[in-house]
């Protein structure tokens, strides 16, 4: 395909770079706006050794692997995504732009150390009643060999008078059996040591009066940590390093928090879903499934 734009970083952003940057974007209001034609590539980037060992605690991953987490590539493609969203071309305010569904497939396991060509680009945007779902794309690439791939997609709200109510199309299984559970405590301040470590500068995860400010009444998990956490579950009770895994994110998690994993293993693959204790409410569900 080709790009008639092109970002080519030397190295990732820092977090106060995307903050600062962020800060300042544009507000979305375009009623039919369109996507630049653009991708954004790093070549050769080693994760930190410290970084991927911080995420594996973080996130419940054993953090003497000598492999990446399932979860982590997206670290590195969500600041590339950054990049995309953060340009000028780009139509819509990124501040109010949120993740609905998340796929990644892992076509072998990532060696912690190793080199990897990361590429990110626009795949396309749906409009629905509730706004446009922009869907950016992720490869990453040893060598010749593309042994990562992510699917993201981010909702802008926009307004919906004249658009035609949609029902997506399912992805999950309707009715899933779960046999495993576990209760997950989350501290108030779990955004606050995540987001620097995921590259997520978004301020409504670092505490109230800052989600308060964005129309929220308390702070909230990042949705990438559930499913990294989710994940940590998943991955090992499925029991093969090439996988798939989709989620959706469903409500938000208000810190502090307990909540509930549930999960079921059939046939290669493990449904999950992550629910309120209280309520029972979901805030994810998804699926890992064996390649």
């Amino acid at each position: 395909m080709y790009h008639a734009t092109r970002i080519e970083l030397k190295k990732l952003p820092s977090v106060a770079n995307h903050t600062v940057r962020s800060a300042f974007s544009r507000n979305t209001n375009i009623r039919n706006p369109e996507l630049p034609n653009m991708d954004a590539v790093i070549y050769g980037h080693v994760p930190s050794k410290k970084n991927v060992k911080d995420y594996a605690g973080l996130c419940g991953f054993d953090t003497k692997s000598d492999v990446l987490p399932i979860t982590y590539p997206h670290t590195v493609a969500f600041k590339l995504h950054m990049e995309l969203m953060l340009h000028r071309t780009f139509p819509l305010g990124i501040m109010g732009m949120v993740h609905v569904t998340n796929k990644i497939t892992q076509h072998r396991a990532i060696k912690v150390g190793e080199a990897i060509d990361v590429r990110a680009f626009f795949a396309g945007a749906n409009r629905t009643h509730k706004g446009l779902e922009v869907s950016l794309r992720t490869e990453i690439r040893i060598g010749m060999d593309l042994v990562w791939e992510g699917l993201s997609t981010y909702l802008a709200l926009l307004p919906s008078k004249g658009i035609e109510k949609k029902e997506a199309a399912k992805v999950l299984p309707e009715n899933p059996e779960f046999t495993e559970n576990e209760t997950w405590t989350l501290p108030s301040n779990l955004g606050l040591k995540y987001g620097p470590v995921a590259g997520d500068p978004n301020p409504i995860h670092w505490g109230v009066i800052a989600a308060k400010a964005f129309g929220f009444k308390r702070h909230l998990a990042h949705g990438m940590w559930t499913k990294g956490r989710a994940a940590a579950t998943a991955h090992k009770l499925l029991g093969s390093e090439a996988a798939e895994i989709y989620v959706e994110f469903k409500r938000p998690i208000f810190l502090p928090a307990k909540i509930e994993m549930h999960s079921g293993k059939s046939e290669g693959q493990v449904d999950f879903e992550v629910a309120a204790t209280r309520n029972d409410d979901i805030h994810l569900a998804g699926y890992i499934k064996a390649l």
